[in-house]
């Protein structure tokens, strides 16, 4: 699988096509076209993040039948199963078995003959893989049975968190009229925010591989980061939403939802 890479030793690059833009001009070298092709280099270099999933470029059949299987998922904070899954509160594995079924139902439009479970103590084993210099940890089945592929979703983990960032708008604000200067609402409600912002949200972190089960081999694996945002307080859809997101992410790009 090819990642976009651009670092310093790519600069020379847009050196290069520096020089090529100031050539078609017929000039000497313009120092804004200098800071604007290197400006497009620097932002090249910030913004290529790391690789988050492989899929194995030569796996391209769709699997016949699917065995999913999960390791205990964890919750940071148990209080806040008591708030929204009140029933679940001390079997949460239950709840989460029955919402990975529902979403693979509804994801793979019941293309694809699966079951679900949660493993047992010994029933998989650890693997460790690396994407360039980022490193991951999964599961394996120690036996694998049938023609199909296994999905393991290892790792799993819930967490609400508060995020605080600057809001861009009110020190925009302050910078350009100083403080305690009056904002009209109407213009731009942002700056009257304060100088940080926090966004609310509910976390799931895992680590995934799929396995095809007559081979042995792996075919994809990967960790995702992600998050229900929230304004003010959280509720059972946004579990909910997380585990969809997850199903939706480890899908994405696999032959498992080929036609």
């Amino acid at each position: 699988m090819n990642f976009l890479r651009v670092g310093l030793a790519d600069l020379p690059f847009f050196y290069i096509i520096a020089e090529q833009l100031v050539y078609k001009k017929g000039g000497k070298m313009n120092f804004k076209i200098i800071c604007s092709v290197f400006a497009i280099a620097i932002a090249f270099t910030g913004c290529a993040k790391k690789p988050t999933f492989f899929v194995d470029p030569g796996w391209t059949e769709k699997p016949t039948s699917l065995s999913v299987v999960f390791t205990t998922p964890l919750v940071e904070n148990r209080d806040d199963l008591k708030d929204d899954l009140a029933e679940y509160a001390n079997n949460f594995s239950s709840w989460f078995k029955a919402e990975l079924e529902k979403d693979l139902s509804q994801v793979t439009r019941q293309s694809v003959p699966f079951v679900v479970h949660e493993a047992s103590d010994g029933e998989l084993v650890v693997e460790m893989d690396s994407i360039q210099s980022t490193k991951f940890n999964m599961k394996k089945p120690v036996s694998m049975e049938g023609n199909g592929y296994y999905l393991v979703f290892s790792n799993v983990g819930f967490s609400r968190r508060e995020e605080v960032y600057e809001n861009m708008a009110y020190s925009n604000h302050v910078a350009a009229n100083g403080y305690g200067a009056g904002v009209n609402p109407g213009t731009n409600s942002m700056a009257m925010g304060g100088s940080t912002m926090v966004d609310m949200g509910l976390w799931i972190n895992a680590d995934y591989a799929i396995y095809n089960a007559r081979t042995g081999s792996r075919v994809a694996f990967g960790h995702w980061g992600l998050k229900s945002k929230f304004a003010y307080a959280m509720t059972r859809g946004d579990w909910e939403k997380c585990v969809l997101g997850l199903v939706k992410k480890t899908l994405a790009r696999t032959p498992i939802l080929k036609k």
